[in-house]
């Protein structure tokens, strides 16, 4: 009545009782009420009159004072910023303060107490008993705490009451409560110290607790029994109303819902985010089951952690930089740091694009880029405190790669046995193709397969994606229940997953097994797409051209797994062919599963495939590899020459065969892979019998300097142009070249570049597109005749690092330009094979230097 106002969250829990009727003070009076004397007092239902100034006048016309509450207190709940304990000026008495009459005030029973600070009540009351009048003017509102209107709500026997008992206790409540105001009784509660907060785990904390360990559900176990304690009524699904009640009732349910360490108080700001939580999750519904439920809360535990992670690392970047360890960064430690720790390349990526940091002593346009960084995060102060580090990385959006770049190389692939796969059955291959499904399923995945949806051969024509429209909706509730980290759809399922990204039903991770007629020019924003298609398709014809452009829309967020025919060779056969519909090539090298992988990785589908092709190599020439290194820096730390600067006339040196070194490139010599490589010529026993005579050093220090280095930095900026960061054991390899030994020779010995990939081929035919061709195994060099034999009987090979980049399947019509990934920028190198490559195709020639001549039967 009057100004007195309700928020949503008093309606609504009313709302919910079908009989639930106002109480006496609350309803709209009766006009006869209402009619007030000429002398300004108001006739009440027993004859007396009522004056303006709250006291009530009798028959006889003496005064009395006011015994009752108010006939319409307004109350209302308060936000903090209208009212808080602090400071609320209440009038009331003391339970412990005698009243106006002499006597205490009654006890609250117990079951009716609850700390004050869950809720906020505003009243206006005329009487003398809880009011300052001031001399000018009207009496002053007294604000008073007590949730003694909504401790109802608080009770699981409130909820599960039927409605009659719920209006009566209700009214017994409202009873109290007017009771307390009066006799001042609630100005103790006001003073009790707010409850301390919950200290239990977030939800971050239990994801991560239960991704480091293995088969421990610990979220999931969290958020059943949180699902239980909100289910008052043990039907298996839960209200609005029972979710409103168990966090004003249930402190542990406030921080898990909330995400806040103390409870949560009753206050229009805390309604409306408990209404906003509940609306997500229900989806436009009135309840919200289990899986719903737990479906939520695991994405936002994800999003929690992720933010938790990032910040972690900041810590540890600043930590670096921090040399004195005194908290603080001086600009000299800032600048120094980039040199002295690699570790931090990921936050030069972030913070300063297209800038060399290793160089940033000895380039005055680096060191001035650092020097902005620096004075935007002191704002005109000599040092930069850590909250000031952390703004500054906040506001800066990281590359793709830069989330993992601090991580452990394990860190970097999937476990398989946490990710849950969402597989749509029409046109996948559980019928057609059952090995499909049954290499996931071995890979470890949790499987979920959507089958009440139609197959049909129309849904392979252009536009099946609004022919599917009516059974989308179902797709949405199987997502719902099952929580998908990625969507796998193959052939005429992939009318469906286009359905689902214009539908805005799902915009998570996606396998797309043969390119459907619907796929979108441009893919959702945000997406990570990986797309699989044969050039033999017999169902869906696309032209290479085509797909790479779809896939470079999305910049780092698509992947194109293609296999295409190659070249023809001289004999008129081809050494690789196109996948038909089927796609018989996912089955080999685990790649369904690695695509799976790279789908849900956050380096992003292309980065996490590259460096799955370790995968493909023996651990020994893993860690021969490893212990070369990728780098030419570190390549220079084995070298004799004269200050190891590779500038004499000699360029080879004999490594001693006693030698660690001797030891190292001979294991990457031998090295067979652990699958069966594609080009089978030789026996594995007659390889590991051939002897190795002897392997030199190749120390060319005009071609490491003036071909190798510049093209490596150059690819590097690109590379970070494009969000990616660059990573040497990624993005750079060792492989095998043969030829005669003239033009060995000529390679080891050319000051500037050893390589001329214009003018080179397989046996003058460009299988794979014209370049300077490498081979993954030395075996595939012998075998295939790629290095004569010398007039004493022996061979020899070169050993060399390539900087491959990011590098695209190989296409006979490639003359030099390589397809754009993303504009301007283009691929760097090629490969046979997409999923193992065996065959590397460079088209610079300062991608390759020559690292050891291994001579050898």
């Amino acid at each position: 009545p009057g100004s007195h106002t309700f928020h949503p969250m008093s309606m609504l829990l009313a709302s919910h009782h079908s009989d639930f009727q106002l109480p006496q003070w609350a309803r709209p009076r009766p006009p006869s009420l209402n009619r007030c004397s000429p002398s300004g007092t108001q006739r009440t239902s027993s004859g007396t009159r009522r004056s303006p100034s709250g006291t009530r006048r009798s028959p006889s016309g003496t005064q009395s004072p006011r015994r009752v509450a108010p006939s319409a207190p307004g109350i209302r709940f308060r936000s903090p910023a209208l009212g808080s304990p602090q400071g609320a000026q209440s009038n009331c008495k003391s339970p412990s303060s005698p009243t106006a009459s002499g006597t205490r005030s009654p006890q609250r029973p117990a079951s009716l107490t609850a700390p004050s600070t869950r809720g906020q009540l505003s009243t206006r009351d005329a009487s003398p008993l809880n009011a300052t009048k001031s001399p000018d003017g009207p009496p002053s509102r007294s604000r008073v705490y007590g949730p003694t209107l909504l401790q109802q709500f608080r009770s699981p026997t409130a909820i599960k009451a039927s409605p009659t008992a719920v209006k009566s206790s209700f009214a017994e409540n409202l009873r109290m409560t007017k009771l307390e105001l009066r006799m001042g009784t609630l100005d103790g509660q006001l003073q009790q110290p707010p409850p301390e907060g919950v200290r239990s785990k977030s939800l971050a904390d239990l994801l991560e607790a239960e991704e480091s360990t293995s088969g421990e559900e610990q979220l999931q176990t969290k958020t059943t029994a949180m699902f239980k304690l909100i289910d008052a009524d043990g039907n298996g699904s839960i209200s609005k109303l029972e979710l409103i009640a168990a966090v004003y009732r249930h402190a542990e349910v406030s921080a898990f819902v909330l995400d806040s360490p103390t409870p949560a108080i009753i206050t229009e700001d805390s309604f409306d985010a408990i209404n906003d939580v509940f609306d997500e999750m229900a989806g436009g519904g009135q309840r919200v089951g289990l899986n719903d439920f737990a479906s939520y809360f695991r994405k936002l535990a994800k999003d929690r952690l992720a933010l938790l992670v990032d910040r972690r690392r900041r810590k540890e970047m600043f930590d670096l930089i921090d040399a004195d360890g005194n908290g603080t960064i001086s600009k000299l430690e800032f600048v120094s740091a980039f040199q002295k720790h690699p570790r931090l390349t990921a936050l030069s990526v972030s913070l300063l694009p297209r800038v060399d940091v290793s160089q940033v002593l000895q380039d005055e346009g680096s060191y001035e880029a650092v020097n902005e960084v620096f004075d935007t995060m002191a704002a005109g102060r000599q040092r930069v405190l850590w909250e000031d580090f952390e703004l500054h990385c906040a506001r800066v959006k990281p590359s793709a790669s830069t989330a993992s770049c601090l991580s452990s190389p394990s860190s970097r692939y999937t476990n398989r046995s946490n990710t849950r796969v969402l597989i749509i059955a029409p046109g996948f291959g559980r019928d057609c193709n059952p090995r499909q499904g049954a290499m996931l399923m071995q890979a470890g995945y949790q499987l979920h397969w959507c089958r009440d949806i139609p197959e049909s051969a129309e849904l392979h024509q252009a536009a099946a994606s609004m022919m599917v429209a009516p059974y989308l909706p179902r797709l949405r509730e199987n997502i719902r229940e099952f929580s998908p980290h990625v969507v796998v759809c193959g052939s005429q399922g992939g009318a469906y997953a286009v359905g689902l990204w214009q539908m805005g039903y799902w915009r998570g991770p996606t396998v797309m097994i043969n390119a459907h007629p619907d796929l979108p020019r441009r893919l959702p924003h945000g997406v990570q797409v990986v797309i699989a298609h044969g050039s033999n398709d017999e169902v869906y014809h696309w032209r290479r051209e085509d797909l790479e452009e779809i896939a470079s829309s999305a910049s780092n967020s698509c992947m194109l797994y293609q296999t295409i025919n190659s070249g023809q060779m001289a004999s008129g056969a081809r050494t690789r062919l196109g996948d038909t519909h089927i796609m018989q090539s996912l089955l080999m090298h685990d790649c369904l599963p690695r695509l799976v992988d790279a789908a849900v990785s956050q380096a992003g589908p292309e980065v996490h495939f590259l460096q799955s092709w370790r995968e493909r190599l023996s651990d020994s020439r893993c860690d021969a590899q490893h212990w070369l290194g990728y780098s030419p820096e570190r390549l220079r730390r084995l070298w004799s020459s004269p200050g190891h600067r590779g500038m004499d006339d000699n360029k080879l040196f004999e490594v001693s065969p006693a030698s660690e070194e001797f030891r190292r490139v001979a294991a990457i010599f031998k090295a067979a892979p652990p699958e069966p490589p594609a080009y089978m010529l030789s026996s594995d026993a007659s390889w590991d019998r051939l002897p190795i005579y002897k392997i030199d050093r190749v120390e060319n220090g005009c071609q490491l300097e003036g071909s190798y280095v510049p093209y490596r930095d150059a690819l590097r900026r690109s590379l970070q142009e494009q969000g990616v960061k660059f990573d040497a054991a990624t993005h750079a390899c060792w492989a095998f070249h043969g030829s005669g030994h003239e033009a060995v020779a000529s390679i080891i010995n050319d000051p500037v570049a050893g390589f001329q990939p214009l003018v080179s081929g397989t046996r003058n035919t460009a299988v794979w597109g014209s370049g300077t061709y490498f081979a993954r195994d030395a075996k595939y060099v012998a075998d295939g005749q790629f290095c004569p034999r010398a007039p004493d009987g022996t061979r020899c090979m070169l050993l060399c690092l390539l900087t491959l980049g990011m590098p695209c399947l190989g296409d006979p019509s490639h003359k030099g330009n390589l397809p754009f990934r993303q504009k301007p920028h283009r691929y760097n190198s090629s490969v046979d094979c997409l999923s193992s490559p065996e065959v590397y195709v460079i088209q610079h020639p300062g991608a390759a230097v020559p690292a050891y001549l291994i001579t050898f039967a």
